[in-house]
């Protein structure tokens, strides 16, 4: 088969599998502006979301012996010290752990949007979580750290994705709960943010608990820092195409 019918007919299987689960408005989002939120009734059966949750939490209280408090947060800090991290808690490699998150990794809406943008030969490149408590906002509180995921990618990027994310929302997202912010139609400048750069248009990404949040590997985003008592967590999956070297490694070792 030639290799222009070859991605044709990839390109259809694609465009069918979106039309059949009813994800044409959220692939329109993803092209347009660079990130999109899938709710939860078109993500996964009920309860998967708690279940990932739950093991987030076990594992996370497993590797630091310190269980998260999830309605006060205040356990948070000592966790991410435990870890050796500040701030935020990061948990590496977890696709292993349970098999909830293959469950997850297998979203047909999730996959079905990673392949729009990655294609079918996209590749993991790692499980993770992030467990985020409560601060103290003081003046900078739109201090973001903007970035895109392309990193150690030379600018100017191509205008199709070469990584893209999938987040599960473990926890409501809001404003004071934390939630990522971004500035939609940044996947369309290729390279990376500058210092401060396009602070005053970033929108918070509002997602109920259940919801995936998919984006473009160009688009700029950052996280607000949480004000509200009790916990962020978030359940990432990250991809490239076949030709980068994964951050995680998968299969027999």
């Amino acid at each position: 088969m030639p290799a222009t019918d070859a991605i044709d007919n990839a390109l259809g299987s694609v465009v069918a599998e979106i039309r059949e689960l009813g994800l044409e408005a959220r692939l329109a989002e993803l092209e347009a502006l660079g990130l999109t939120v899938v709710p939860p009734e078109q993500v996964a059966a009920p309860g998967l979301a708690g279940r990932l949750r739950d093991a987030v939490l076990s594992i996370a209280a497993k590797r630091t012996g310190i269980e998260p408090d999830l309605a006060t947060g205040d356990t948070q800090a000592n966790i991410a010290a435990t870890a050796g991290q500040q701030g935020e808690t990061w948990l590496w490699r977890l696709l292993p752990e349970d098999r909830v998150f293959e469950e997850a990794l297998m979203s047909p809406a999730a996959l079905a949007l990673l392949t729009s943008l990655l294609g079918y030969s996209a590749k993991l490149s790692n499980c993770s979580a992030i467990i985020k408590g409560p601060v103290d906002i003081d003046d900078e509180p739109r201090a973001l750290n903007l970035h895109s995921d392309n990193r150690g990618i030379p600018a100017p990027f191509p205008t199709y994705a070469q990584v893209a994310n999938v987040t599960w929302a473990l926890s409501d997202y809001s404003l004071e709960n934390g939630c990522v912010g971004y500035v939609p139609g940044s996947h369309l400048s290729c390279r990376q943010p500058t210092p401060q750069e396009a602070l005053d248009d970033v929108v918070p990404v509002e997602a109920e608990a259940g919801s995936i949040i998919v984006w473009h590997g160009n688009t700029w985003h950052g996280p607000y820092p949480r004000s509200a008592p009790g916990l962020r967590i978030s359940l990432l999956y990250y991809f490239c195409r076949e030709y980068l070297t994964t951050q995680e490694r998968y299969g027999n070792e």
